[in-house]
């Protein structure tokens, strides 16, 4: 959240994932006992197929190498048993370079400006 627009808030995620409208996934250091990954995913139907869009992803720091490998299999394991098609996700540059090697592209760019009332 600490690098978002403030377009959401937690009680907005948590109306999300009470009404089913996104999932909540959850990586745990079982060795530690505690969470250090949360990220949130939505089912986008189009006319021609399906989309799981990752839309926030949290994690602790310097952790990526833990949770990293784990995390991609159950999340596309989940979209071939919902017959989704594409897995989507929009964030820093950063992204692309650490999941190029796991087969992801960067296919378009989201940016954003605020309209400021002057």
């Amino acid at each position: 959240m600490k690098r978002s627009l403030n377009e959401v808030t937690l009680e907005d995620i948590k109306q999300w994932l009470k009404s089913a409208i996104q999932q909540l996934w959850v990586g745990i250091d079982e060795e530690k006992e505690e969470i250090i990954l949360a990220f949130t995913t939505q089912i986008y139907t189009y006319p021609q197929q399906k989309h799981l869009r990752i839309h926030l992803t949290g994690a602790k720091e310097h952790t990526i190498e833990q949770w990293i490998d784990k995390w991609i299999e159950p999340v596309e394991t989940f979209c071939k048993e919902n017959q989704i098609r594409y897995i989507e996700t929009a964030g820093r540059d950063g992204w692309t370079k650490i999941l190029k090697d796991k087969g992801y592209s960067k296919y378009y760019t989201i940016l954003a400006k605020e309209i400021n009332d002057d």
